[in-house]
């Protein structure tokens, strides 16, 4: 999270009701006359401001400026050590708390910190710079809630903080407010409309309300401004790979990290879509070398192996990925079916049943074991099988022609019919001549049917459709 707390100026003075020796003054004021110019946070200003301590103890402003020269030295314990004796010295001054909460947030120290904001804030209930660095503390913490909370404090107190969205904007996004931390990133990037970060993040929020075109307009202002950033890479070309926008998505991902095996699988993907499973197939084997478990990985090696007829390569990926996901339901049906095809139907028969026992709406899982069943004479599950994938978006004239001949074995002309015609509705060519054939069938299925005026009168009308 940026800092975007200012130290406090110099030349403060804590109130003191005993007399001050006029050496150690002395010192004092030669260290102020120093802010300004190019000796400021120097060696000497800090040893000016330690010979006011050390002859003048008390002299609690010379501890708060020499803590200051010593965090702007980067000595984070000298100056800890000064906020100690000054808190000690007047425990009713809210800056000395804040001041030490700042170290020690930023030494990840967060119950210390809260603990002096919580009492700085007791002591100062509208200080802005209190109430932000609490914001920061409970997003440190992870208590997305409570720093929106104490954003939202800050900017009641201090409404021209516009740097403050920011904040707000990162803590409403992180605890799950996308519309609100957008309203929140569209306001700070009113006053900054160069902020890379905040188009970044802005378009991950409307990515994460599935506004596509918003999110690749905000990333793509971010990609202006810094074309070299990886992440901004990588979003940019998840968003373009999803909206099928494949050669930008390929640009970005190599841009972004061509060696992660995220990208490398996305770029097989995109390889894939493009009608190269060879290219496809390189670019996943060589993610896998990378992530051997990666089972989406091996998902999509083993479409691309089958797509080249390397079928014994294509059991052994989704057998892998069943060996870690037992119940993945994308390498149960994919196994099922390239096992159907090579005619090991029991095995395939198991894994379909066990595709739809993960996912039972699943269509093309019911229509593929529709198809086992059928072929092993299983007839009433396959009529099950059939119905459900059609129920379920597999709108197949194969389907409605096997339902034909499961509806009219059982007598069910009216369903057989329709079904019927809908085969022929979807692929006359195919299923018309099939018909005919059924009829010079010396016995037949379609006993039930096929010496019906419907039927005959069917046949007719597709017929002359063909003609």
């Amino acid at each position: 999270m940026t800092i975007l707390l200012s130290l406090l100026l110099f030349g403060l003075f804590l109130q003191t009701v005993e007399p001050v020796d006029p050496v150690a003054l002395e010192w004092f004021h030669k260290g102020e006359e120093l802010i300004g110019t190019d000796q400021e946070d120097s060696r000497q200003q800090a040893e000016f401001f330690e010979k006011a301590v050390e002859l003048a103890p008390d002299l609690a402003v010379a501890r708060f400026n020499l803590a200051l020269v010593y965090i702007r030295q980067e000595r984070p314990r000298l100056a800890l050590e000064q906020l100690d004796e000054l808190i000690e010295l007047d425990q009713t001054d809210p800056r000395g708390y804040l001041l030490r909460a700042r170290l020690r947030f930023e030494a990840n120290q967060l119950d210390p910190a809260a603990s002096d904001l919580n009492r700085a804030l007791e002591l100062d209930p509208e200080n802005y710079q209190a109430w932000q660095f609490r914001g920061r503390v409970h997003y440190q913490r992870q208590q997305y809630a409570e720093a929106v909370k104490a954003f939202e404090a800050v900017l009641e107190r201090n409404p021209s903080l516009v740097e403050a969205f920011f904040d707000l904007a990162l803590s409403q996004q992180a605890s799950g407010q996308a519309q609100e931390a957008i309203k929140s990133y569209q306001e700070f990037l009113l006053a900054f409309p160069d902020d890379f970060q905040a188009h970044y993040l802005l378009g991950l929020a409307y990515r994460d309300e599935s506004q596509g075109d918003l999110a690749l307009e905000q990333l793509q202002i971010a990609e202006r401004i810094d074309p070299s950033h990886k992440e901004l890479s990588q979003e940019l070309g998840n968003l373009l790979l999803d909206r099928g926008d494949l050669e930008e998505a390929q640009m970005r991902l190599l841009r972004a990290d061509p060696e992660s095996a995220a990208n490398l699988g996305n770029l097989g993907i995109i390889a894939k879509r493009q009608g190269n499973p060879a290219q496809a197939e390189s670019y996943l084997q060589r993610g896998l070398e990378k992530e051997p478990e990666n089972t989406a990985l091996l998902i999509q090696l083993g479409e691309v192996l089958s797509a080249q007829k390397k079928e014994r390569e294509a059991v052994e990926a989704y057998q892998r990925v069943l060996r870690y996901k037992p119940r993945d339901f994308g390498a149960l049906l994919n196994l099922g079916t390239l096992l159907f095809n090579l005619d090991q139907a029991k095995q395939a028969r198991r894994l379909l049943e066990q595709a739809v026992e993960v996912n039972p709406d699943d269509g093309l899982a019911n229509y593929n074991l529709a198809l086992v069943l059928d072929e092993a004479k299983d007839f009433d599950q396959a009529q099950v099988r059939y119905l459900k994938a059609l129920d379920h978006g597999v709108d197949s004239a194969h389907a409605h022609f096997r339902l034909t001949f499961l509806w009219a074995r059982q007598g069910a002309k009216d369903q057989a019919l329709e079904h019927l015609q809908q085969a022929f509705e979807k692929e006359a060519e195919t299923y018309v001549s099939l018909a005919w054939e059924e009829l010079r069938q010396v016995s037949s299925e379609w006993d039930s049917i096929r010496y019906t005026d419907e039927f005959s009168q069917l046949l007719e009308q597709y017929w002359d459709r063909m003609e």
